[in-house]
């Protein structure tokens, strides 16, 4: 297997609950010296994805809940809010921003109308990554 492809893993959280649920979903699967690149996207204005230098309050509450479930002295962790318009554009511009190489994401809760209206996130991040993308399932569910 490609040692590679586990370098620098892109892990978007969506909420305190969430990053439970991905810290616990990819913990028993990670290597020693594996990057993990942790992100929250924000709500932003402009076209293009950037990423925010601060922490709002739920965003640190956010990244602490995944810390807390996944912390091991042999990961490294970097931290990239990031803001746009669309989450899985702001996940796909960050790929070649932070160097990812690889998405492992679990699944959000979005029902049937949600998926109608806004489009599924997560699909189309899985379409339009240009690495490749895991998706774990949520062991509390």
């Amino acid at each position: 297997m490609n040692d590679d492809l586990f370098e620098r893993i892109l892990v978007p959280i969506a909420s305190p609950d969430d990053a439970e649920a991905t810290a616990r979903a990819v913990r028993p699967h990670l290597d020693s010296d594996t990057t993990l690149i942790v992100t929250h996207v924000t709500q932003g204005t402009a076209a293009e994805t950037t990423v925010k230098t601060g922490r709002d309050q739920f965003t640190g509450a956010t990244y602490e809940k995944f810390v807390d479930i996944l912390y091991r002295d042999d990961l490294q962790f970097e931290w990239a809010t990031l803001e746009g318009r669309e989450v899985a554009e702001a996940l796909t511009d960050a790929i070649d921003m932070m160097e990812a190489t690889l998405v492992a994401f679990t699944p959000r809760d979005i029902d049937t109308w949600e998926r109608t209206i806004a489009g599924d996130p997560g699909g189309k991040l899985i379409r339009e990554a240009d690495v490749p993308v895991m998706v774990f399932p949520d062991r509390q569910a």
